[in-house]
């Protein structure tokens, strides 16, 4: 077998030639996926028998030898693709080493310099393809972490750089607002640098998919987009068995005003909730529910509909229009069943949900609250997923709750048609 710079990442998984050769009409039992397996039938009979990936020859710098293979191997970016890792341990659809042995991306020129003849082959080179049984052992070695315990059960000496950690400029952005992260490995990446993939639970901003910190050096700083107000969700790095997570929450969609209690012996139809866009950018509502009640948000649940301009405010409730509830104009008009309550020692929750969202740990937040009474033993949880502080006292009757510029909120003349 020819050795090559081609044989770069799965070099070490395949001569099938010669496991033809050795194999009869009867399969062993399917191995389990270790890397003891791994050596042993792919590795050492098929890539490190004729040195091609031993010493002294170390085809492309990738050493397979047991005592090695995990240090090549494992988030280790190829010398062919230098963004690309050799192995992703439980990712093998993103591991090239997994792709080299499949056929996967062959026809793509290399980008990087291995030395000698850059060339992108199916592994092993002039040998014909690695049977099922083999394929699957690495596949399902991959898939299961690619744990990295040697012949003799002892770890890789290097397993790369880790994650020291991952932080932003600020973990509340306002939506249609650049933010930056800075990304910060243990120790200087590796020639090639270290490449580092990005994963969101939700689908609110715009990032990279992956990073490469370069040769060298030990951070990486990139930005990313906000796309919408939301509740908490998880951006994490990962890089091999490394990971790190950041918490975040997008803002700038916020109850601004709420008349719960118009004056009168009579609520209904009168009630409303006014809502204030301080992003820059117009916001689809449709994936937003209004909540409200005392002990639990979910007393009163309306889903949302329209939209709301940069900057805008949109007022949602009545049907009545009356010089009782100061004559707002409707975006939404809704019947409150029941309603809204108001009164009473225990507060009274507004809050707004992201009906898309994921719940984080199992933990539904609201995206924004404002509670309206003078204690909370409810224990109803603010947007940062701790038990929330009264926002304001209850406004006497006929008066409105008015978000401040502090976040909290005091009893106001009712002004539905304003937008500050």
């Amino acid at each position: 077998m020819r050795c090559t710079d081609s044989l770069v990442l799965v070099a070490a998984l395949a001569t099938a030639t010669l496991t033809a050769a050795c194999n009869d009409d009867n399969e062993d039992p399917k191995q389990d996926p270790t890397f003891e397996a791994v050596v042993q039938d792919v590795l050492v009979p098929r890539c490190t028998f004729s040195s091609c990936h031993a010493n002294p020859t170390v085809a492309a710098s990738l050493d397979l030898s047991p005592e090695k293979a995990c240090d090549t191997l494992i988030s280790q970016p190829s010398c062919l693709f230098p963004d690309r890792m050799r192995i992703v341990p439980g990712r093998p659809e993103d591991s090239f080493f997994f792709h080299k042995l499949t056929g996967q991306g062959l026809n793509e020129t290399p980008t990087g310099n291995c030395g000698g003849a850059q060339t992108n082959l199916l592994m092993p080179f002039g040998a014909s393809e690695l049977p099922d049984s083999e394929v699957a052992l690495v596949h399902d070695w991959i898939a299961a972490g690619a744990t990295c315990t040697g012949t003799g059960g002892k770890p890789p000496v290097n397993m790369g750089p880790a994650i020291a950690s991952l932080t932003a400029s600020t973990n509340t952005p306002l939506a249609g607002q650049v933010t930056s992260f800075t990304l910060t490995l243990d120790k200087a990446a590796p020639e090639g640098g270290q490449m580092v993939a990005l994963e969101m639970d939700q689908n609110a901003m715009l990032a990279p998919v992956q990073v490469v910190v370069p040769a060298t050096a030990t951070s990486i700083r990139f930005e990313a987009y906000p796309l919408r107000p939301t509740s908490r969700f998880t951006l994490r790095a990962r890089t091999g068995t490394s990971t790190k997570d950041i918490i975040l929450r997008i803002v700038g969609l916020e109850i601004a005003e709420v008349l719960a209690d118009p004056g009168g012996v009579v609520d209904d139809q009168l009630q409303w909730i006014k809502l204030h866009n301080r992003t820059p950018l117009t916001l689809d509502l449709s994936s937003y529910r209004l909540k409200s009640g005392q002990g639990n948000y979910d007393v009163v649940s309306v889903a949302l509909s329209g939209s709301v301009p940069a900057g805008g405010c949109v007022v949602i409730g009545g049907p009545a229009q009356t010089a009782a509830n100061g004559d707002p104009i409707y975006s939404q008009v809704v019947d409150f069943t029941p309603n809204l309550t108001h009164g009473g020692a225990q507060v009274t929750g507004f809050a707004l949900f992201d009906s898309s969202a994921i719940p984080l740990n199992g933990i539904a937040t609201p995206v924004d609250t404002m509670l309206i009474g003078t204690n909370n033993d409810a224990k109803m949880l603010g947007p940062d997923a701790e038990i929330a502080t009264p926002s304001c006292d209850t406004p006497a009757s006929g008066m409105s709750a008015l978000r401040i510029p502090t976040g909290a909120c005091m009893a106001a003349t009712m002004q539905p048609r304003a937008c500050n």
